[in-house]
């Protein structure tokens, strides 16, 4: 290395010299073209833009080109001139983008290692490993810092830890314990007899330790000592940085080079569109630094900053001219600095080069240098600069003369002072103290530009009132807006409406706003239109944009137009800000946005290489392109030109909103810009915005080269990338929508062996299956709790609408906080479920059968993790006519009605603002590109560009993509799309079918909070459609679509409710909205409808507006999927016969308990000496599906001491329970041992009502239940207080659920609800009729609950389940129970997490008292008991003993908040004051009346209590 530096050294400094007479691209090619295409463009301040808007009006020609790999293919023309090598004249269009971006993307022409040193990397950071990122390893493993927080009991042994560490650590104990150790090791060496040599040894142990340990203190103690006293030097004292220098002077030598090569690079790429237009170019000669490198004087750090900041003062200096410390020989080896602009003055033949020379540069400076450290890459995330004074600098210039006849502008008097306080003027106020200049490393490095758009804001102008002028001599203004950011450049105007006061515009305005914007304020400009002279101010409004981020939607806003802080009018507008879609991360991965029409492309214009020379006279060309939308006749924007050169690069980014994604294109002209000639096109492209938006995707920024049409040879390179809006109808819109084809129905059987995400915790996954399409959530199964071989066994619908669509179905893992993570997916393709058949008009898909599958569970590309087993079927949907919506979404309607309004007017001004500015009359844009040209048609100069006929749209229908890209017809093949609509069927037909799919357009609300609409149906616990959160309340605007299966028409169910949190958050509902689907569809069926949402209290929370479409599909229902085969059954127990005698009387004390499908749902009472008992007794139970129930009865004998002993077990049938007859059965009992033994009787009576499902227990946490609607005349809701049980009527009896002794399963405890399920009848008349009929809620008034008279109230507290441990090993678990000013308290339960307390309190209330709170705590010996979770717990809402069917008894479970389980309680009401009543339990035989009829009741009679 010596040795090369000195030869470097020797030679003197080689500087980037470049001929001043050589032409661009040769420099380009030979010096810095590589390093010139990975430079970045110069980014300007951030600032908002006004928006082009892609209306996709225009004439949307077929695609002109295909991206091509010219390096590999080479165009060789026959002698006719058209091109060969598989590639002619006429080459087809792509209806798509080739499938194989392989064959149509050049490769060659990025080379990742040549980027220029110290350039901007042109990727993003990638990703840190995980061993990293998760920081668990070196000194953050072993000090703990990134340990989760202690809990509580956790930070007391802290504490306690502490204050013995800080009370005895270095005490006696520790400073004299090697003396301790000392003496009774000799004490012990004495008793056993060991001699001196022992004593000796024992001696030597204890003073090496006590001399390492002392040499160990010292030097800690030293070293402390002189750290503290350096701070205190370092703040005050600056070092010397010699070494440093000594470093730079070998180094400089060997780096400098390279430095001037890319420095130079840069400054040619903004020299050659900087370049006036009076001189003919600007090219850098001659660039070097010199062989002195520059010098640090000291260096002063700041040692008392906090740990994340560092603090310097660099003095530095660069003074090459300085020749006091050199020898002669090293001076004739000096270069000083030189920089050698060449100018090229003149046009044409007759020009001449004058080269301006700059040298002998010195400065000298002291800056302080800020670092603002991170955790993550690049681990600085500031770094601010500033000069504590001001710099000295000194050059010498010679702009005329050069280096031999140059003259030094410096020796002119007064222009060097004057040069030099105008370069401190301008530094001063961005980086002189106290300003500071800032870099943000952390943006800087991320890949994402500062100018990008996170939003847009809609601005529409509706009109002025009494706006005061101020023209000269009097005068009616002539008023026009102008609008802009913090009163800086124009971004649009409106036009000006002639001699008015009270202007009316009616234009709508879109301006792209970037993060900055959005802290800043919206300048609306009135102004008065002059002709002759400059336009004057008649004042402005100012708004706030933070205002957007709270409420994105602000109508009829009327602001105070001021001017010299008086008031001059009142201006009238809307505000609407539509942010970007950002994907959500989960796991450190972002999740796939659903498909978007709507949004901004950002479009970067690259460069271009290989142009046709032919399209000038000269020998190199002034290119410059430009983008034109969808056909418009002005650019949307022009990049810079760059002079004499056939491979510019431009890296020039443009933004425009796209209303429709589908109907855009974008078509790229490159012209020959001359200055008194017509500019010709060099070559131009046109693509569809999908097809560049693809191609960008598969094939990155860097190798999207697309071929020129209309020139012989020419390629540019462009991208584009896509940021969806959350804009009304832009994700799920009709704009996005296609009419189904049919259902997919899955049978999902089971998973098996799937991933365990929780064995840190101890537990195991609770998958459950959600079903993507598109991605957006379809549909999900039940929760299969602490399950690694998950059972599912359901059977789910999803429709789908063409066969090229892929079903995804991913084994998620439920969380009750925070988001559900993914386990897995399986990917299956419609196609392989159904073909098209254009044959059969009515039903122009056919199904293949049912194809099962055991598919593995791929958690990435390569990686899976166990097996999903279901069964998949596809069901055809009948092709009716009119299954179509409204196509123009929120924007196009914008742009719509602006322009209708503003032509209403005239059109005067410039709705929306051209980011181009005046168009010459020379320029290309008038030139009418031809028309379906294609890429490989031969073009030389002297052929004029004749337009072929226009090429057709392809069509899906007639069309097929083969693997090469090319379009071919499809005839009849699988994926083939048939004619849709050829069935016309009528609103009365449509309403008497008995199953379909059910499409609601959901397109705006009134609402009290910004809130999600959630759409279920029938017994669906997940929703099947959810829009967006509305980003304004008042006026709530979604403009989205979604659908569902609707099994029976006639018996099902819809559910409306809106939902404040986002999706995978915990559910908070406002309000709701319940009726029948065929009551629904007739409300909403092709019209639009308004649906009132309330509460529970019948508050209202809003309104929303949905229209619907019904598409029939005939399928066959399994009977488990029926609602006829869920819904109450309520069992008369009635007598019993011949039981066996099991006591020494021959008699028994016979009980029944019931048991639906494992659990406990009801225990008799005890008849004593019997075997012919009599019950009488009624209950009801809730039967998720008869064809699949296991009910069973089982006969005990009650003992005092023993156990109880079985008698028998009896199985009830429900499969063959006829809906709404009473029958009675006669159930054998029968034992193991004494065979058929007796016989119970029962009466059956089965009404069909919906089970909503809900969510079940998790291995972490507990239940979270729903009502969907009343449940014995009681209205429920979702949430807290689920009540699973019914109460008595009008009586009580009491020892239903005694605690007995003989079984375990015999204590009330076990007797558990259903499994998270509550009861919905269900009905076409549901009742009361009138309420169903007009689409309304039945809230609890007072008619419904009346208000109860003085009386006492009876608590049960039973137990509790599902409690978590808060961190704690065990818990010992008692309850807190508030009424009023009264507080009882049970006993502990000792250490379990499923308590049993069953204790009884009884309380008077009044009509006051509405809520009794209850609390669970572990009960702590020494420490503070902590609370494990609370409820609230509505009296009143269980017990209505003043109802016409009063409730005086009711089971209540309860879940807790702050905490997870749940508590079973029982309630009992007594009127009066309750003297002489004794602490019992609550009576167990409930009767359920059915005077009045379920609200889901169907048509046919039911019968009365006998």
């Amino acid at each position: 290395m010596a040795d090369v530096a000195a030869a470097d050294a020797s030679n003197g400094p080689k500087a980037a010299v470049v001929a001043p007479n050589a032409l661009t691209e040769d420099k380009a090619v030979e010096n810095t073209e590589k390093a010139i295409n990975t430079l970045k463009p110069i980014v300007k301040s951030a600032e908002a833009k006004p928006v082009a808007i892609d209306t996709g009006n225009g004439h949307a020609p077929a695609p002109t080109i295909t991206i091509s790999d010219h390096d590999t293919e080479p165009q060789l023309l026959d002698k006719s001139g058209k091109q060969q090598n598989g590639v002619n004249a006429q080459a087809t269009t792509f209806a798509t983008p080739p499938s194989d971006a392989v064959d149509n993307v050049n490769r060659e022409d990025t080379d990742p290692t040549a980027a220029a040193p110290g350039s901007m990397p042109s990727k993003p950071a990638g990703e840190l490993p995980d061993w990293y990122a998760n920081a668990k390893v070196g000194w953050r493993q072993v000090t703990g810092i990134d340990d989760p927080t202690p809990t509580a009991i956790q930070a007391e042994k802290n504490v306690i830890h502490a204050w013995l560490n800080d009370m005895y650590y270095g005490d006696w104990y520790h400073n004299a314990g090697v003396i301790v150790v000392a003496v009774l090791a000799t004490h012990l060496a004495t008793l056993l007899r060991l001699g001196m040599g022992w004593i000796f040894i024992i001696l030597a142990f204890c003073a090496s330790y006590y001399s390492n340990s002392i040499q160990r203190f010292r030097t800690r103690a030293r070293e402390d000592i002189q750290r503290e006293l350096l701070k205190k030097k370092l703040a005050h004292t600056a070092e010397s940085a010699d070494w440093m220098n000594e470093f730079l002077e070998r180094f400089w030598k060997i780096y400098e080079p390279v430095l001037s090569k890319s420095i130079g690079a840069a400054v040619e790429q903004v020299l050659s569109y900087s370049t006036p237009s009076f001189l003919d170019s600007l090219k850098l000669g001659t660039f070097t630094f010199g062989t002195t490198a520059p010098h640090i004087v000291s260096v002063k750090t700041d040692p008392f900053t906090p740990d994340d900041t560092i603090l310097m003062d660099w003095a530095v200096k660069f003074t090459p001219t300085d020749m006091l410390n050199i020898t002669p020989a090293q001076a004739k080896l000096r270069t000083n600095p030189k920089i050698v602009l060449d100018v090229k003055v003149g046009k044409g033949p007759a020009v001449a080069t004058l080269p301006i020379l700059v040298e002998d540069m010195t400065f000298a400076g002291k800056m302080r240098i800020r670092m603002k450290l991170m955790q993550a890459f690049p681990h600085v995330k500031t770094v601010e600069m500033s000069f504590t004074e001001k710099p000295v600098f000194d050059y010498v210039l010679k702009p005329i003369g050069g280096e031999t006849f140059g003259f030094d502008i410096g020796n002119i008097p007064g222009l060097s002072a004057f040069i030099r306080e105008t370069v401190h003027s301008i530094l001063a106020p961005m980086m002189y103290e106290p300003n500071v200049f800032t870099l943000n490393l952390e943006q800087l490095l991320s890949g994402v530009p500062i100018d990008t758009a996170v939003g847009v804001l809609q601005i529409h102008l509706v009109s002025g009132k009494n706006i005061k002028g101020s023209k000269i001599g009097g005068g009616t203004p002539d008023p026009y807006v102008s609008i802009s950011i913090n009163n800086r450049a124009p971004l649009a105007r409106t036009g000006f409406r002639p001699s008015t006061i009270n202007p009316h515009w009616g234009s709508t305005h879109f301006v792209l706003l970037n993060q900055a914007n959005l802290n800043e304020t919206l300048t609306l400009s009135v102004m008065d239109h002059n002709e002759h002279r400059k336009d004057t101010s008649l004042g402005q409004v100012n708004f706030d944009l933070t205002s957007i981020l709270e409420d994105a939607t602000q109508e009829g806003l009327v602001k105070e137009i001021m001017r010299d802080g008086k008031e001059r009018g009142e201006l009238q507008f809307d505000i609407s800000y539509f942010p970007v879609i950002t994907p959500a991360v989960v796991d450190g991965k972002p999740e796939p946005l659903p498909e978007s029409n709507v949004g901004i492309c950002r479009l970067t214009i690259h460069q271009a290489k290989d142009l046709d020379r032919s399209r000038s006279l000269a020998s190199d060309l002034n290119p410059v392109a430009k983008v034109f939308l969808s056909g418009a006749k002005t650019p949307h924007v022009a990049t810079h030109t760059v002079k004499h050169t056939l491979a510019p690069v431009w890296e020039t980014p443009t933004e425009f909103l796209v209303p429709n994604k589908k109907r855009s294109t974008v078509t790229i002209k490159v012209i020959n810009e001359r200055d008194f000639m017509k500019d010709p096109v060099v070559g131009y492209m046109t693509v569809r915005l999908e097809d560049l938006l693809t191609a960008t995707q598969k094939r990155g920024r860097e190798n999207c080269w697309w071929v020129l049409s209309g020139c012989n040879t020419g390629r540019v390179r462009i991208s584009a990338e896509w940021k969806p809006l959350n804009m009304a109808g832009s994700l799920q819109g009709a704009g996005t929508y296609t009419p189904p084809i049919g259902l997919v129905r899955l049978w999902i059987k089971r998973a098996k062996d799937v991933k365990n995400v929780e064995s840190t915790l101890g537990g195991k996954s609770d998958p459950y299956v959600r079903v993507m399409l598109n991605g957006v959530i379809k549909s999900r199964t039940d929760i299969i709790n602490n399950n690694l071989n998950p059972e599912f066994d359901q059977i789910i619908y999803v429709p789908v609408h063409h066969l090229r669509e892929t079903l995804v179905l991913e084994v998620m893992d439920y969380q009750n906080i925070g988001k559900d993570r993914s386990l897995g997916a399986v990917e299956l393709k419609v196609n392989d479920l159904a073909v098209a058949d254009r044959d059969n008009h009515d039903f122009p898909y056919t199904s293949n059968g049912k194809i099962p599958r055991n598919s593995p569970i791929f958690l990435d590309k390569n990686i899976s993790k166990g097996f999903l087993e279901y069964e998949a079927e596809f069901v055809p949907s009948l092709n009716i006519k009119g299954i179509e919506f409204d196509e123009r979404n929120e924007l196009e309607k914008a742009v719509e009605e602006g322009a209708r309004e503003s032509g209403a007017h005239g059109n005067d001004g410039d709705d929306v603002a051209s980011a181009d500015g005046s168009v010459s009359s020379s320029d290309e844009e008038y030139e009418k590109v031809p028309e379906g040209i294609t890429v490989g048609e031969p073009s030389t100069p002297t052929t004029p560009l004749t337009p072929s006929a226009p090429l057709r749209e392809p069509d899906q229908r007639d069309t097929d993509t083969t693997k090469n890209g090319t379009t071919v017809p499809s005839g009849r093949n699988k994926s083939a799309s048939p004619e849709r609509g050829s069935v016309e069927i009528s609103r009365e037909q449509l309403l008497h079918t008995s199953s379909g799919i059910l499409i609601f357009n959901v397109k705006s609300g009134k609402i009290f909070h910004k809130a999600r609409l959630e759409v279920l149906l029938d017994d669906s616990y997940w929703p099947s459609f959810a829009t967006e959160r509305a980003r304004s309340s008042a006026h709530a605007k979604w403009d989205a679509i979604g659908e569902g299966f609707v099994k029976e028409l006639d018996f099902g169910r819809v559910w409306l409710r809106l939902n404040e949190n986002d999706e995978g958050e915990k559910e908070d509902i406002l309000g709701d909205f319940k009726c029948d689907t065929k009551a629904f569809l007739e409300r909403s069926l092709d019209t639009d409808a308004e649906f009132t949402l309330s509460r529970e209290d019948g508050t209202s929370v809003g309104s929303v507006v949905i229209s619907s479409k019904f598409v029939p599909v005939p399928i066959k229902l399994d009977p488990r999927e029926s609602i006829n085969n869920m819904g109450v059954l309520r069992v008369d127990l009635m007598s019993g016969k011949d039981i066996r005698g099991a006591d020494r009387s021959g008699k028994s004390d016979p009980f029944v308990v019931f048991t639906l499908n494992g659990r406990k749902v009801h225990k008799s009472e005890t008849k004593k000496k019997t075997l012919a008992p009599e019950w009488n007794e009624s209950f009801p139970v809730q039967v998720p599906s008869r064809v699949a129930a296991d009910f069973t009865l089982e006969v005990f004998d009650w003992n005092q001491i023993e156990q109880a002993k079985s008698l028998g077990v009896g199985r009830i049938e429900l499969a063959d329970v006829e809906p709404f007859q009473s029958m009675e059965r006669v159930i054998p009992i029968t034992s193991p041992k004494h065979g058929e033994k007796g016989e119970i009787l029962l009466r059956l009576l089965f009404t069909p009502e919906i089970i909503a499902k809900a969510r079940k227990n998790t291995s972490t946490f507990s239940t979270a239940g729903r009502a969907m609607t009343q449940l014995g005349g009681l209205p429920l809701g979702a949430g807290k207080g689920v009540v699973h049980g019914v109460g008595s009527v009008g009586r009580h009896v009491t020892g239903v659920f005694k605690r007995s002794k003989s079984i375990k399963e015999s204590d009330e405890s076990d007797v558990e609800p259903p499994p998270a399920q509550v009861s919905m009848p269900a009905g076409p008349n549901a009742s009361p009729a009138a309420a169903v009929a007009a689409g309304t809620t039945i809230p609890p008034t007072q008619d419904t609950i009346p208000q109860p008279n003085i009386g006492v109230v009876k608590v049960v507290v039973v137990g509790a389940k599902d409690l978590s441990t808060a961190g704690e090993s065990s818990v010992k678990p008692y309850l807190v129970l508030r009424v009023g000013k009264e507080k009882f308290k049970t006993k502990h339960a000792g250490k379990t997490l499923t308590p049993e307390w069953d204790e009884t309190f009884s309380f008077q209330v009044t009509p006051d008292i509405r809520t009794m709170s209850l609390g669970i705590y572990d009960d702590k010996s020494f420490a503070k008991d902590k609370c494990l979770g609370e409820a609230d717990i509505e009296i009143w809402r269980h017990l209505q003993p003043n109802a016409p069917t009063p409730l005086l008894a009711a089971d209540v479970w309860t879940e807790l908040r702050n905490g997870t389980g749940q508590v079973h309680i029982r309630l009992e009401y007594e009127r009066g004051l309750g003297h002489g009543r004794s602490s019992t339990n609550l009576s167990t035989s409930r009767a359920m009346g059915l005077g009045s009829p379920s609200r889901f009741s169907l048509h046919k009679p039911r019968p009365t209590d006998e």
